[in-house]
């Protein structure tokens, strides 16, 4: 058998073994967010086309990212179950395999991007663009965008190989995401491998302080750009095909020389904590939100010319990425967590002989809510220590703040029974983390309509106040939308849970 036939082989069964995990859906969603955010209530002006490619690295930076975390972690998350990964690897060349994830991964890759650009040329055709269109500009964006999502793709099949749960791949992603995106605003530089896209971009924007005028030109990609992030393209690669031929799978599980038993029968904690006992689930709810809040300080400290030196504008800078983008896939990533060993093997047939649905639904979404709720605690002392201590901010902490916590924590409750049902619905880990992801672009876009109470992710940013902490807040609608959300998810879980044939889950 040829070359070509192997590696066709390989990616029908990384096709075969994607199959129900809607990974096409995904590109579509990702697409649809693209759409809003390049055209939707955008009208066009002298400079159209700059915008719509200047906007692009700068979104996909985002969406990008998160797009090629969840297909990474689909591709990789089948072989850590049972034996899965011993037994492809005497059928098939590991290296083969590798390269058969990473062919997977560019064929999505490629998919979006294509249809990104046609979208974007029809809609610049129909919104009626000055000028030809830039399809120099088009192809560096392409070729841009394809190497940056390699780049993350490959990088996120290595972290996925390295953690058997996906929770550590996906949060160390959305870490990166976050950290790449801020980095990029700070210097073309790319000093992540989630910056790479936006150091590519082929429109550079200059902003004048004085007159605050922004002006788009054409950006020449230096070779030192270019080198940059095929240093980060091959090295990841050699790096991932060494790993994943040389390695064998109990080396590299970094729980797996931890086979101590767990006291469980005599633990005084809940089930629920017990699973988690060795899952470090604790660092990403540190980590992310003390990344969002050291650029929420840093764009504070930098743009005082716009920015006022109170506490309000403090929070507003800290709380915008947290609450808008992270926040709800954070938890989103908790509810998979909670909900990923039902899905192994058998579990489902062996839980429900043990505990009714109720209390099942009850336990995990109670443990969900705990660790959401200290999350707001941890992001409140944040915030207090570095407007108190660092920067020593005058005046009086908002006597609103405090109320604004309370609501986040009631919105986050109601996130995270949504989040609960739809990690118990889908088996996949990662499909629940790319729904909240869209469930906060929709948010954002629904608080703007004024439709804030419409869905529990857009409620968090009009509860928490991201955008104005000192803003009314109508205190009847936020409770009801958030009762009717919580106990309208826990009801579905549970009449899911006694109606579906638990066959249907192993």
């Amino acid at each position: 058998m040829n070359l070509s036939a192997i590696f066709t082989k390989l990616i029908a069964v990384e096709f075969k073994k994607s199959r129900h995990k809607h990974s096409f859906l995904l590109i579509v969603i990702a697409l649809v967010l693209n759409y809003f955010y390049l055209f939707h209530g955008n009208p066009p002006d002298q400079q159209a086309w700059y915008h719509t490619f200047y906007a692009m690295p700068l979104i996909n930076t985002l969406i990008l990212s998160i797009l090629m975390a969840v297909l990474a972690s689909q591709s990789v998350d089948m072989e850590h179950r049972g034996l899965m990964w011993n037994l492809l690897s005497t059928l098939e060349d590991r290296a083969s395999i590798y390269l058969g994830k990473l062919l997977y991964g560019f064929i999505h890759l490629s998919w979006f991007c294509l249809l990104q650009m046609v979208m974007v040329i029809l809609m610049g055709i129909k919104l009626g663009y000055d000028g030809n269109i830039p399809f120099s500009v088009i192809g560096s964006t392409f070729l841009a965008e394809l190497v940056s999502g390699m780049i993350v793709y490959q990088l996120q099949c290595l972290l996925s190989l390295f953690f058997p749960s996906q929770f550590a791949a996906l949060s160390i992603g959305f870490g990166g995401t976050l950290a790449g995106f801020f980095l990029a605003y700070v210097s073309t530089t790319a000093w992540t491998p989630w910056s790479v896209l936006l150091s590519l971009s082929p429109i550079g924007m200059d902003y004048q302080r004085s007159s605050r005028t922004v002006t788009l030109f054409l950006h020449q990609i230096t070779l030192s750009e270019i080198l940059t992030a095929l240093l980060y393209l091959v090295s990841i690669f050699l790096l991932g095909l060494y790993i994943f031929t040389k390695t064998e799978k109990r080396e590299l599980n970094i729980s797996a020389c931890r086979d101590k038993a767990s006291r469980s029968v005599h633990s005084g904690l809940p089930v629920e904590l017990i699973k988690l006992k060795r899952n470090p689930i604790w660092i990403p709810f540190l980590l992310i939100p003390l990344i969002s809040a050291v650029i929420g300080t840093f764009n504070f400290t930098q743009n005082q010319d716009v920015l006022q030196n109170t506490w309000a504008d403090l929070w507003t800078q800290q709380s915008l990425f947290l609450g808008i983008f992270f926040l709800a896939p954070l938890v989103g990533i908790l509810c998979s967590l909670l909900w990923r060993m039902e899905h192994q093997g058998s579990n489902w047939n062996l839980i429900l002989t043990v505990a009714p649905p109720a209390k099942l639904v009850r336990d995990k979404y109670l443990t969900a809510v705990i660790f959401s709720s200290t999350s707001i605690l941890w992001i409140a002392l944040i915030y207090l220590c570095t407007g108190k201590i660092i920067l020593r901010l005058p005046g009086a902490v908002p006597g609103l703040f405090w109320f604004r916590m309370i609501s986040a924590a009631f919105c986050l409750a109601a996130i995270t029974a949504v989040q609960s049902m739809l990690s118990m619905i889908f088996r996949s880990f990662a499909v629940p983390i790319a729904l909240a992801f869209v469930g906060s672009f929709a948010g954002l876009w629904l608080t703007l309509k004024g439709a804030y109470y419409a869905i529990p992710y857009s409620m968090l940013i009009y509860g928490m106040g991201s955008s104005s902490i000192t803003g009314a807040v109508n205190v009847p609608v936020l409770l009801a939308s958030c009762c009717f959300y919580i106990l309208g998810s826990i009801i579905c879980s549970i009449v899911f849970l006694k109606r579906s044939d638990v066959r249907t889950h192993v």
